[in-house]
């Protein structure tokens, strides 16, 4: 998927795209033969896209914080 973007619209891009992909491969997917490893997989790229979700969130909060800070000098 390539590397992350650090600005707030590359992240949003980088996440959308991510969603994209989950949502093709959930499309590939026969329902009357998906298995217990599918659902493992699925879970696992939920978690993935999760865990970048949280770290963009931190960055986007520390970018705030530090523009409302340089601002005070």
């Amino acid at each position: 998927m390539g590397k992350a973007s650090e600005s707030p619209s590359g992240q949003f891009h980088y996440i959308k795209n991510r969603i994209k992909m989950l949502n093709q491969v959930i499309e590939s997917m026969d329902e009357n033969s998906v298995g217990r490893d599918d659902f493992r997989r699925l879970l696992e790229m939920v978690e993935q896209l999760q865990i970048k979700m949280e770290r963009f969130q931190m960055d986007w909060e520390d970018s705030a914080s530090y523009k409302k800070g340089k601002g005070r000098k």
